[in-house]
């Protein structure tokens, strides 16, 4: 009896897990994937358009595009569809798995710079202004790319397809930690890169922003002071943008030392399936780190109003080519 019971409970896990994914996967990934276009389309206007810290933000948004399309994508359709082409040869894996870290670790690290830039803008020293320049920005985002693309090749070693009990016993595309080199890189390039640094970077530069515009007063830069309002607001939207990044992705970090520091330990079936749903749970809650839309729309009056400009302009240019037709 009991053990149809253990049966019955792992079904039901295995079976909540597949649900959570194939419906609030789909609607995360299509409003990550809505405000990311969107994030795009508003940078580009002529407001935020010759600022380095938007060209970040811009560059980020693409990788984050780039970044849902690859795993986010095949996830949903692999555990909450069961269509499994996304695993169809290793080569495949490893290139998914490369490539999605790469855009991720990218578009952490291009946040970061942004919310750094407007520290470097905001300070009373001249000196500093000098890499707050779009030139400076190019330079760093080309160095960012080059950097993450040649740092990130031992995810390439690490990515590895293998059974999952609780994925009906389908292959997965993974790193297993099954050796130390691929533990360590799991440690530090999931949990520090990937989790914990950039989130809290972020806030510590948004703070000391906010801090030096409170100190500067009227004291700034720019004399405009429409100027004045959207660095204001740029910050308020790197803040806001930094505690959920916080909330979005200490959770996965903790669960993935929390996996590391228990890989050897031998577990019941029972504590196994709990894991995963827990996992699944932050995973989802990490996407949300490409929400990012909605906290710029929340913070920033200038944001919004350039948001609906740029869908005017969408909604035109689509019914001028309806026209034509």
């Amino acid at each position: 009896m009991t053990n149809d019971t253990d049966c019955t409970t792992l079904q039901s896990y295995s079976y909540m897990s597949e649900q959570i994914t194939k419906y609030i996967g789909v609607f995360l990934y299509i409003i990550c994937l809505f405000g990311t276009v969107l994030n795009i389309l508003t940078l580009l206007q002529r407001t935020y358009k010759t600022r380095s810290c938007t060209l970040y933000l811009i560059t980020a948004s693409a990788c984050d595009f780039a970044h849902l399309n690859l795993e986010p994508l095949s996830n949903i359709l692999q555990y909450g569809f069961n269509y499994d082409w996304t695993i169809n040869s290793l080569i495949y894996c490893k290139t998914k798995s490369y490539l999605a870290y790469v855009f991720t670790v990218t578009s952490g690290t291009l946040t970061t710079s942004a919310s750094i830039t407007q520290y470097f803008l905001s300070s009373d020293k001249s000196t500093r202004w000098y890499y707050a320049r779009r030139l400076i920005g190019i330079r760093c985002i080309k160095f960012t790319f080059i950097f993450w693309f040649i740092v990130s090749i031992p995810i390439l070693f690490c990515s590895d397809r293998f059974y999952h009990i609780f994925q009906k016993e389908r292959l997965i595309c993974s790193n297993p930690a099954r050796h130390i080199y691929c533990y360590t890189v799991q440690l530090l390039y999931i949990c520090l890169f990937n989790g914990f640094l950039p989130p809290f970077i972020m806030l510590i530069f948004g703070l000391l922003t906010h801090r030096n515009v409170h100190h500067l007063g009227q004291r700034t830069r720019h004399k405009s002071i429409r100027i004045q309002r959207i660095n204001q607001q740029l910050i308020s939207m790197l803040i806001l943008q930094a505690i959920k990044s916080t909330i979005a992705s200490i959770p996965y970090s903790i669960f993935n030392c929390y996996w590391l520091s228990t890989i050897s330990n031998h577990k019941a079936l029972l504590l196994q399936a709990k894991e995963n749903l827990i996992h699944q749970f932050s995973y989802l809650l990490f996407w949300s780190n490409y929400t990012s839309f909605f906290i710029y729309i929340y913070s920033s009056q200038i944001f919004r109003h350039q948001c609906m400009k740029a869908l005017k302009k969408i909604i035109c240019c689509r019914s001028g080519e309806r026209e034509r037709r």
